[in-house]
């Protein structure tokens, strides 16, 4: 394939002139599903738009720039962390969990309670609070001092109400160890091992932890409608610590399900699973061709599923 002049133009430019070249470039793809085997045919053999903004990703990542903000739907902003996972995703990309962000669209309303635990910079946070907006409310639990850092930015540049507990979720208050990833991996922090090839510490942190029981009576929760876990394998742990909840407000659940990070934290799938069929849910998985909502957990190596309540 011969060379791109625009790469070459980009790839050219001064420092200064990065971050609003970056922007140009920025896409935000529908809220529309979009099939995992699409996606990775997409990772695979990316167009000559992905392939301008993955160049352009390195070159901001060469410069003194932290952030760049681009829009994103129902009129959000994101400010990109430059150099992170999450950030180079939304941007090459120019999605990050459709099929779960898709789903929220069409079920999220004004009024409603959305708890976002393992917030990361907030961009769960972000959505939810646009669509249960006015009435609604969302509370974010993030460990980590740095994304928290990320997070309160994002809320502020979007003038955002949200609650923000830094804190982990588990089975009952207390302390715990929090295993910082680099900002490469930042979507990796845990409070148990790493269990993906080329993720490393940076630090670790003692944090506070909370059981989602032990918060709702502090919060004086009336009602919770959706739940968001991606707390990197404690997810079993943290359901434990809201029986009280799931029985009495009945959320729907999108949960990532990854046997790796689960066994990590001295939990399985097949524990996850039961415990979830024991509060009376079932789960669905986005079908890898069509990104139908569909009954069952296809994939054995790990993805992001939505457990919904039985009647």
């Amino acid at each position: 394939m011969p060379a791109d002049p625009e790469v070459a133009r980009l790839l050219a430019l001064d420092d200064a002139e990065v971050p609003a070249a970056a922007v140009s470039l920025a896409v935000t793809r529908p809220l529309t599903p979009w099939p995992r085997a699409a996606a990775e045919r997409s990772y695979a053999h990316p167009s000559l738009e992905q392939i301008r903004r993955l160049r352009m990703w390195d070159r901001l990542c060469q410069t003194p720039t932290s952030t760049i903000p681009i829009g994103w739907h129902h009129g959000l902003h994101l400010p990109l962390q430059v150099g992170a996972e999450l950030g180079h995703l939304l941007y090459v990309q120019g999605a990050y969990d459709p099929n779960e962000f898709a789903f929220l669209d069409g079920f999220l309303q004004p009024g409603m309670v959305f708890v976002d635990a393992g917030a990361n910079v907030g961009v769960y946070t972000l959505f939810a609070a646009r669509k249960v907006s006015p009435g609604g409310r969302v509370i974010a639990l993030e460990p980590s001092a740095r994304e928290r850092k990320a997070w309160l930015d994002a809320v502020r540049r979007n003038r955002i109400d949200a609650e923000l507990i830094p804190a982990a979720l588990g089975e009952q208050d207390g302390q715990a160890i929090l295993h910082v990833a680099q900002m490469e991996r930042s979507g990796h922090n845990t409070m148990g091992a790493f269990v993906w090839g080329g993720v490393r510490e940076t630090r670790n942190e003692a944090v506070p932890m909370r059981s989602l029981d032990s918060l709702a009576r502090e919060l004086r929760l009336e009602r919770l409608d959706v739940m968001k876990l991606d707390i990197e394998g404690a997810e079993t742990a943290a359901l434990k610590g809201a029986a009280g909840v799931m029985r009495r407000f009945r959320p729907v659940l999108v949960l990532e399900l990854s046997p790796a990070s689960l066994q990590a934290q001295d939990s399985s799938t097949d524990e996850l699973l039961a415990l979830l069929d024991g509060y009376g849910y079932t789960l669905h998985h986005f079908d890898y061709t069509t990104a139908e909502l569909t009954e069952g957990a296809s994939n054995p190596s790990g993805e992001n599923l939505i457990a919904l309540p039985r009647a």
